[in-house]
């Protein structure tokens, strides 16, 4: 009976034991994606372009953040006024044959996944918003933060000869201020449309508001941006 009750506490504690093990690796790539999330590419400076070519950078509008699954009230509650903004930039900018690409955040750690699978690569969370107006055929996923890590983001600029890019979505304190870091390293001509942008409240969008303008990043009001071009 003692030698029956030495194996079933073994048993227990084994299962204890691999569980604890778990809950560690589970906990160490959360430790390790939270710190290379803002990492920030540098990049290769780009030419100095006979013409100045424009896009406009639409960041993180998709179903985990701004869609019906998103658990973010926030983000929910702004999401109509803010895709309409989007929305009108893009015919706009598609209006002057200007690029429009649009970028979307997708998960690919199983163990992450376990955690929180929102983002998960093909999950309804990774999918654009489905009010979000896109251009087909053009689409970038990236894993970090950085919109130009690991993506075409890069090569299809450098192709189209831009030299500013205009950034739109989500977060102004997270993917679109790390996004932004990474353009700076490349010398473009950075514009974040106001009006077009979240962060987790308005206050926070303000502060980042006024960090932008003192990394020298241009501000501007959709209605200013509409109607001096």
């Amino acid at each position: 009976m003692a030698k029956k009750k030495k194996i079933i506490l073994k048993i227990i504690w084994g299962i204890i034991g691999a569980f604890i093990l778990f809950v560690a690796v589970v906990f160490v790539n959360l430790l390790i994606f939270q710190y290379t999330a803002t990492e920030v590419s540098t990049g290769q400076p780009i030419e100095a372009y006979a013409e100045q070519h424009a896009a406009l950078l639409v960041i993180d509008i998709q179903e985990a953040t701004t869609g019906e699954i998103s658990t973010d009230t926030y983000y929910k509650e702004k999401s109509d006024a803010l895709i309409k903004n989007i929305n009108h930039l893009t015919e706009w900018f598609q209006h002057k044959n200007a690029a429009v690409l649009n970028v979307r955040s997708e998960v690919t750690n199983p163990l992450l996944n376990l955690v929180n699978n929102s983002y998960a690569k093909g999950s309804i969370g990774a999918r654009f918003d489905k009010r979000l107006k896109t251009v087909l055929g053009v689409e970038l996923v990236k894993k970090k933060s950085d919109a130009f890590l690991n993506t075409d983001l890069d090569s299809i600029l450098i192709n189209n000869k831009v030299s500013e890019i205009y950034i739109v979505g989500l977060d102004a304190a997270h993917c679109v201020n790390t996004t932004v870091e990474a353009a700076k390293n490349r010398n473009y001509q950075i514009f974040i449309v106001e009006d077009a942008v979240l962060a987790k409240s308005d206050a926070l969008k303000d502060s980042m508001m006024v960090v932008f303008r003192n990394q020298g990043v241009k501000v501007l009001k959709m209605d200013s941006l509409l109607s001096i071009h």
